[in-house]
Parts: structure tokens; sequence; C-alpha cells
């Protein structure tokens, strides 16, 4: 991180911005650290990600680009460093609705990030040359029979030779259920992959969609089911509640040219069954650029996430 702080110390000085004092570590896991710097002109964020989400800062220049009022542009970015800059782009939404659930802000939020999706539809292949991962339906499946024959990692998950063999006997369904998302008329696209209200910032001129550096290109109706998630464990939604459907509501009226509501209804039911296979899919990489000492925080979410598609995937088809 030597290299990556001196850099960012260069580039505020080129710019004219005063130093206030040395960077502050305000985040680190083995993948990824941000450091803040104080300065005369706000707050300044260094962001170093392993290669496999170096392409954060690419992707977040090209969506600053197009949607300049929802997306938290770069500074400036390092890629031979894997590290860019960010300002100050205000405080965690989480923060703000733990204190009052305000419907029509997470409605809107989500409105505008389905808005995102479906606008660069047709820069998947632009987007993918970023770097970016393709989880796309094509390919789906064949990733999910990949991650169930790696015994050795399931097994370190905590998964019983039982359940991994009951995994791997699925992958007929995973199939199944890629081929029905295929009917449809919802493409892929740009799949946040963390989206939540935690990654999203809250300032006095609106809302900024934040930390890119897990985005795939696969099924668009993943980042509704994992903010729907989210919003269960953080904020006590109940499924089926005036709040969890204006949130849901929201992000159908996006695709309402391109689906009708009981067919975006079924899009989001088999999106709910899949999405912990994406949420594995995710922390397998982490694995992959990790040691197994590293890892250990994490160790079991793979496996939790496996079981929960095991406890619902019987009851969809």
């Amino acid at each position: 991180m030597d290299a990556a702080i001196t850099w960012t110390k260069d580039w505020l000085a080129a710019h004219d911005y005063c130093l206030l004092g040395e960077p502050d570590l305000v985040r680190a896991v083995p993948w990824s650290k941000i450091y803040c710097f104080a300065t005369d002109r706000g707050h300044v964020y260094l962001k170093w990600s392993a290669p496999a989400y170096a392409s954060e800062a690419a992707l977040m220049t090209s969506l600053a680009s197009q949607f300049p009022t929802v997306i938290l542009p770069v500074l400036a970015r390092n890629p031979a460093l894997g590290a860019f800059l960010m300002p100050d782009g205000g405080e965690p939404l989480r923060g703000k609705l733990k204190q009052s659930y305000d419907r029509q802000t997470v409605g809107t939020l989500l409105g505008e990030y389905a808005h995102i999706q479906l606008s660069v539809v047709s820069d998947v292949d632009s987007l993918l040359a970023l770097g970016i991962d393709d989880w796309r339906m094509a390919v789906f499946a064949d990733l999910y029979d990949k991650l169930v024959h790696d015994q050795g990692l399931l097994a370190r998950e905590g998964l019983t030779m039982a359940e991994i063999e009951v995994l791997q006997r699925t992958g007929d369904e995973v199939r199944r259920l890629c081929r029905e998302f295929a009917e449809f008329n919802i493409p892929d696209t740009l799949e946040h992959c963390d989206f939540h209200d935690n990654n999203v910032l809250v300032n006095p001129g609106g809302v900024l969609i934040n930390d890119w550096g897990d985005a795939v290109i696969t099924h668009p109706f993943f980042s509704l089911a994992g903010f729907l998630d989210s919003a269960a464990r953080n904020h006590g939604l109940d499924v089926g509640s005036p709040a969890y459907d204006d949130i849901k509501d929201a992000y159908f009226g996006i695709w309402l040219g391109l689906e009708n509501p009981p067919q975006l209804e079924r899009i989001f039911e088999i999106a709910q069954v899949l999405r912990p296979i994406e949420f594995a899919f995710n922390f397998r990489r982490v694995v992959n650029m990790t040691t197994v000492e590293e890892f250990q925080p994490y160790r079991g979410y793979i496996g939790e996430a496996l079981r929960r598609f095991l406890s619902s995937v019987r009851e969809i088809l």
C-alpha cells in the first residue's frame, strides 16, 4: 500500500489539495483497503483492490459519465497499482433508514438503479472487456456445476458429503431455472452483486450508488433479491409488507415495457431461489485470492448460501 499512498499524496499535491494529516485506514479486508485523506477541500478516499476486483474504477468512470447524478465519480485511477481516488459522497444510507425507513427514498433508489441496468444492456460486451466477470444465464449452470464439484472447498465450508451429493444432483434443476429465465424478455446485464443500503451514500444532493467492485454480468433481478434480503435483515421488512411491496414495485416499474406484472413476479421468484448461488460464486472469488488464514473469518458463507438454495429450490419447481 505504500506505493498507492505515495501516489495519492503526489496526486493531491499536483491538484492543489493541502493534506491535513496522515491518512486513516477506514476499511480493510484481504481483497480491498480504503484510506481517508483529510484535506483542505474535504475528504478524499483511496481504494485499493486485488486484481479480481480491479475493474471497479474503470466501471465507475464509465457509469459516472452516463449517470452522473447517482454514481460516485472517480477523481483519478492508477491501474498499475489497482488503486483509485474518490471524493466524499456522504454517509451510508443505512444509518438514515435505521432512524426512519423512508420508503419513497428507497423506491426512488431502486428505480434509478434498475434504469442503469436497463440502459447498459447494449453495453454488455464493452463492460465484459473491462474485466467484469461473466455469470450470464448461458454459463451460470456450468459455473454452478464447477462449484458443487469442488468437494474440498465445500467440505471446508462445513457441508457434509450427503449435502454435497444432493447439490451435485441439482445441476439439472439449476439449468431448468436458467432456461426459464431465458424465456422471458429480461436480458442479462450489469449486476452490482452487493447492492444494499450500506453501499449507497446519501448527501444533500441525493443518493450515490457506491462500491461496484463485485459487479458482474448476470440476471438483473438478483439485485432486487439481494436488496430485499438485506432490508429484511437490517430493517425488519416483512415479505408482503407495504414497504416491501413498494420497493419491489419501484424496481418492477422500470421493466414493465418488457414484461407484465405476473411475469415479473415469476422472474423475481426464480431470482430469489438462484441468488444464494450467485452469493456463493462471489465468495468463491474471495477464496481464490486469499490464503486459508485470510479467508477464515468468512468460512461458512458459501456453505450456508448453498444450504439456503437447497431449502428453496424444491418449492419453486
